[in-house]
């Protein structure tokens, strides 16, 4: 099957449309990026020089498990890289991890406008004491101000404005684009 890889600014809905494209996507499964960093948060703060080292052993391990699991299973990963050294970086770890399990890489890029963002970021139920989502305006204006979404580019990736769009739509937009890629 295939590594999918749902990158995007924080509270685009890459978690919403993960679960929908799971739903349409029987042997699949999802990592949702805070499943990955809300343990390591629980110890340690972002400032803190252990954080980071955790963070990818964290993630390496989930991505060896992916590797390592029976060839059927698909495998929607959620994540919010930035195309500077450290977010590439990260990004091209699960690319890497596609390779060594012999299987496609799809890239998918969503994003919405700035109002509509902004909106699904004070949506009831994400953040709070319960996960490390990303609730707080101001730092998210300013990442949207200075920072940019990773792009691997090429022909396995697709770029979505979702501003408007159900996760149903998006999720079967995105199964398409799965199926077209793995045809080829």
């Amino acid at each position: 099957m295939a590594f999918v890889y749902i990158n995007g600014y924080p509270g685009v809905g890459k978690l919403t449309v993960a679960k929908e494209l799971r739903k349409l996507i029987p042997s699949s499964k999802v990592v949702d990026n805070h499943s990955l960093i809300d343990p390591v948060a629980k110890k340690y703060e972002r400032w803190m020089p252990e954080y980071y080292p955790m963070r990818k052993e964290v993630r390496s391990s989930a991505l060896n498990e992916a590797i390592a699991s029976t060839p059927d299973v698909t495998y929607i990963f959620t994540d919010s890289q930035s195309s500077d050294e450290i977010g590439s970086g990260t990004a091209r770890e699960y690319e890497a991890s596609a390779k060594k399990r012999d299987c496609p890489f799809v890239s998918i890029i969503l994003s919405c406008h700035l109002e509509e963002n902004m909106r699904r970021l004070q949506a009831v139920g994400r953040g709070g004491s319960s996960n490390t989502k990303l609730t707080d305006l101001g730092i998210f204006r300013m990442v949207r101000e200075t920072e940019d979404i990773h792009h691997f580019g090429g022909p396995m990736e697709l770029d979505l404005d979702v501003t408007g769009h159900s996760a149903t739509a998006t999720a079967k937009k995105i199964h398409a684009f799965i199926r077209e890629c793995s045809s080829s």
